[in-house]
């Protein structure tokens, strides 16, 4: 108690420095306290717009791919592989506590052949999409149209890629049904409203480096927005998966219903059949092919739905799952590929990190860099403090050589001066933490939003949305502890140093 007396009547007898080193400690609490905000923002906000808008929180891939980066650095690469013995794969993820629930998917490039303009491409995700949005209610909203039906045909354009469109190719894309809206148009196509070519439908042929892709019309059936990180997602428009399959040449859901008949068989056998097609007669005249077969039959034959098959006997290159609240993702993902090495099944799990690439090495790039600053501003706050305390511990030789002498012992005069320390510390540093929580705050109402992609790894979105908790509270005093107690260890070792004679040599 003595101690503390003693270290408050220095700190109000020492005013200058003692503000100095408080002022000190007041702006690096604030910082730091600002920084960690940040930074759990930054972490919540890609949970929340990567993880549970796109990727879930791990991704099982073919164990043929060779890279891990299978959802954003397919651009310009190699289609992804297939997964293989995906039923026994569906039945070993189904079986896991920590996983929540998954999502086949495919996901790739395809070419939109175009006769009026240059043709382009297209990223896409093929989906089954009552289990899509089952799996990501919230990703995306309706812009324009509406959304496919179970089983249905078409695909849904995202506003960005039909933006990037209109720029390079000159066309604007529309929903089956709907008119244009002169509103949604660029500046420059309202001012060629008149002239602008629309389309309602896109060809499709999947970038397939094994050339066994096919080219399929599909419908638009509407123009979507991602709820966030809209430049980032809105490379990719969702399909139905059966399309997709159909561009590729993948096994479809309906290819394990499809039975040829013996007629169809001896068709197909059929010579004179060969010779129709080397002739380049294909479409010269539609007359009988056979007796009994036309080539219109055979068009519409062609034509009819297949209903009631399971669209899990076709084709998936990606399987998108997410884990229950508290799974720890790096303990599961190493529990599922010891399962699929042991079980030499051909897939393995990869976190979503690896999975988006680029982006990925982009948000841990930004994270370091926030956490290095933070340590900066540690480095700097120590190195500081412990001048100042060094100078007025020199500065009060003669004062505490007389202490020495009446009897104060060496651990005495450190326990004081660490008490004046901490004293400071929680004052200010306090203080500071609780300025910086006020900062957090207002910068969540400040609404402040963002489209450069570099700013939104930084925010965690297009949002700054810092986020402060009781971990972090506990995590920023643990840290202005550590700041106090560094600071203050050299000064210590000068006080350790003076003896009683000093105060008559001072003097």
């Amino acid at each position: 108690m003595l101690a503390v007396k003693i270290a408050w009547r220095n700190i109000c007898k020492h005013r200058g420095k003692s503000l100095v080193i408080g002022v000190i400690l007041f702006f690096g609490a604030v910082l730091m306290t600002v920084g960690n905000g940040i930074i759990a923002g930054m972490n919540r906000g890609l949970s929340e717009n990567i993880v549970k808008l796109f990727t879930g929180d791990l991704v099982v891939i073919s164990k043929q791919q060779e890279k891990d980066s299978v959802l954003l650095d397919v651009m310009g690469g190699k289609p992804l592989k297939v997964i293989k013995d995906y039923p026994q794969v569906k039945k070993y993820l189904g079986e896991q506590e920590l996983i929540k629930e998954f999502l086949p998917v495919t996901a790739g490039l395809a070419f939109v052949l175009n006769g009026e303009t240059e043709s382009g491409n297209k990223m896409l995700l093929g989906v089954d999409i009552k289990r899509y949005l089952r799996f990501f209610p919230d990703s995306i909203t309706i812009e324009e149209g509406r959304l496919l039906q179970p089983g249905e045909r078409g695909i849904l354009v995202s506003a960005q890629a039909r933006r990037q469109d209109y720029k390079f190719r000159g066309y604007w894309l529309l929903p089956e049904g709907e008119e244009l809206d002169q509103k949604k148009l660029p500046l420059p196509a309202k001012e060629q409203s008149a002239e602008l070519l629309i389309k309602r439908e896109l060809v499709l042929m999947g970038a397939d480096a094994a050339d066994s892709a096919v080219d399929i019309r599909v419908p638009i059936k509407g123009i979507i927005e991602y709820r966030a990180l809209k430049k980032v997602w809105g490379l990719y428009n969702i399909i139905d998966i059966e399309s997709y399959r159909e561009t590729y040449s993948y096994v479809t859901g309906a290819d394990s219903l499809v039975e040829i008949s013996r007629e169809g068989k001896d068709l197909l056998a059929n010579e004179q059949l060969d010779q129709y097609f080397a002739g380049g007669n294909m479409f010269a005249e539609p007359g009988l092919i056979e007796e009994g077969f036309t080539l219109e039959d055979i068009q519409q034959e062609t034509k009819k739905e297949i209903t009631g098959y399971d669209l899990d006997a076709g084709a998936y290159n990606l399987v998108l799952l997410k884990l229950k609240d508290g799974g720890a993702a790096q303990v599961t993902l190493q529990k599922l590929n010891d399962f699929f090495r042991e079980n030499r099944l051909e897939v393995r799990a990869v976190s979503w990190k690896d999975a988006i690439g680029t982006l990925g090495s982009m948000t841990a790039l930004v994270k370091t860099a926030l956490n290095v600053f933070i340590i900066f501003i540690f480095f700097v706050a120590i190195i500081v403090i412990m001048n100042t305390l060094s100078m007025t511990a020199l500065e009060r030789v003669s004062e505490l050589a007389m202490m020495r002498a009446i009897g104060a012992r060496k651990g005495f005069l450190r326990r004081m001066f660490i008490l004046e320390t901490a004293i400071l510390s929680f004052l200010f540093g306090g203080l500071g933490i609780i300025i910086g929580i006020a900062v957090i705050y207002l910068l969540r109402l400040a609404n402040i939003t963002t489209t450069n992609e570099i700013l939104q790894m930084v925010y965690g979105g297009e949002k700054l949305s810092p986020f402060y908790s009781w971990a972090d509270f506990r995590f920023g005093v643990l840290q202005l502890g550590v700041v106090t107690l560094l600071a203050v260890l050299y000064p210590l070792r000068v006080v350790g140093k003076i003896i009683p004679l000093d105060a008559m040599s001072r003097e």
